[in-house]
């Protein structure tokens, strides 16, 4: 993800889910989530690969990775994929190798 893209204008009110954090109200698009689980994936296929990050760190990673599709979740791996259209599996492989 780009640092730009957390300065973009939100859409209109409608459409939009809500919830509340630390007394604050928070607003999530579809688009927002979106967003979120490429970061998610962005960062955790970056962050594999650089040394500056901790053994422990990289460990979590693989293990997401890694995780059954019966553990398939909101925030998974292979969740994370199918929304930008990728082939899981494939990218599984190339990483490990």
């Amino acid at each position: 993800m780009h640092a730009d893209d957390e300065t973009m204008p939100r859409p209109a009110a409608s459409g939009r889910r809500e919830g509340v954090r630390a007394g604050r109200h928070v607003v999530w698009t579809d688009e927002d989530l979106v967003r979120l689980h490429g970061h998610l994936l962005e960062k955790s296929l970056h962050d594999l690969f650089d040394a500056r990050v901790s053994v422990a760190t990289r460990r979590e990673i693989l293990a997401w990775l890694r995780a059954p599709k019966e553990r398939s979740g909101a925030f998974s791996y292979r969740t994370c994929c199918a929304l930008f259209g990728l082939d899981s599996d494939e990218i599984r492989e190339r990483v490990l190798a």
